[in-house]
């Protein structure tokens, strides 16, 4: 397994790597503050800016924690930010859990009550 926290070989993936990973901050940060995006993932305010304006990378623990924002294991934010497409069956639910992150208290209360709905009727199926 390759080590996630290295710099690409060449310029061309590197150019790739930060500009996936700029894209990745912005949709994850969702209109919240540099600070409040930074709280969240363990960093200061000024990497985040830094990482959206395409310099630098974040350490291992906060890629980490950029992956379980997305809903993605660490292997899958790796792949992505090397160039890699995520398989569809994954997308989908992670494009759900990118989609619930993004919401309201209240709008994610109620995503979490139909989830605990669903899973309590899906259990009594078994």
């Amino acid at each position: 397994m390759v080590e996630v926290a290295h710099k690409p070989v060449n310029q061309v993936s590197q150019n790739m790597f930060e500009g996936r990973l700029a894209a990745l901050l912005i949709e994850l940060r969702a209109g919240r503050s540099f600070r409040e995006f930074a709280g969240l993932i363990g960093t200061t305010h000024t990497n985040v800016r830094q990482w959206e304006q395409g310099r630098g990378e974040p350490r291992l623990r906060v890629l980490t924690k950029i992956a379980a924002l997305k809903g993605w294991t660490l292997n899958e934010l790796q792949a992505y930010l090397e160039g890699e497409s995520l398989p569809k069956s994954s997308s989908s639910v992670q494009q759900l859990i990118s989609e619930v992150r993004g919401l309201s208290f209240e709008a994610a209360a109620q995503v979490a009550a139909v989830a605990v709905e669903t899973m309590t009727i899906k259990g009594n199926q078994v």
